[in-house]
């Protein structure tokens, strides 16, 4: 709403001096123009001039004491305007016109004052400001204060997109190792070893055995066993 009013004012003042411009264009005023018309005129441009100020006032928000300033200001142009009204053209003489335009002219500058001042309010505000306290402190040798919660922040990453497909598997042929059993595993305890030892020395002439047929026969049936599981090896 703030908006809407001060630019609806602000439309208004540029409406009325551009009125007032068109008529000094067009009538081309002088000083011996129409009193009514030179009225007339003067009164558009010097009420659009402090309305076409107050709005561009209004629309960057008033502070501290501007707002009594510009309608201080407005005040007193309005006030010059209306003694212009009165006076001219018969009493529209020195010392009364230095009078009139004095007001008219104080007024002015104090809209326009109150102007400026929200003008450089809004300046500083935009500017960053400096903080004089850690700086203070790393030149005398303090550890300054750090929000720990700017550094510890948790780093969230995406998740990524990963997909699963099922591979078909009623192509794909299979060995008969895949399809084998395994069969039941028998161990069976030997002395093949300690056998074939007494074999070799035997044979080197270093063991002499004394048997007799029965055990003759035994210990060749034992070689042959032992000649049969190493073939198989």
């Amino acid at each position: 709403m703030r908006y809407f009013s001060n630019t609806l004012i602000f439309v208004v003042g540029l409406g009325l001096i551009v009125l007032g411009l068109v008529f000094i264009v067009y009538f081309q005023l002088h000083y011996g123009s129409e009193p009514t018309l030179v009225k007339t005129t003067f009164s558009l441009v010097g009420l659009g001039v402090p309305l076409a100020v107050q709005g561009i006032a209004g629309m960057l928000g008033y502070v501290k004491y501007s707002r009594a300033t510009g309608l201080s200001g407005f005040l007193l142009c309005v006030l010059g305007l209306l003694a212009f009204l009165y006076l001219y053209p018969k009493g529209w003489i020195y010392p009364t016109i230095s009078i009139v335009a004095t007001i008219y002219a104080l007024g002015l500058i104090l809209v326009l004052g109150g102007l400026f001042a929200e003008v450089v309010q809004r300046i500083i505000e935009s500017k960053p400001v400096t903080v004089s306290r850690e700086i203070s402190k790393k030149a005398s040798g303090e550890t300054p204060e750090f929000d720990e919660s700017v550094f510890l922040e948790p780093v969230k990453f995406p998740e990524p997109e990963i997909t699963f497909k099922d591979i078909e598997t009623g192509d794909i042929k299979f060995g008969k190792a895949l399809n084998g059993r395994i069969g039941k595993v028998v161990k069976v305890k030997d002395n093949v070893d300690y056998d074939a030892t007494l074999l070799n020395r035997v044979k080197d002439g270093k063991l002499e055995i004394k048997v007799k047929d029965d055990e003759i026969s035994k210990i060749s049936k034992i070689l042959k066993d032992m000649e049969s599981r190493m073939k198989k090896d």
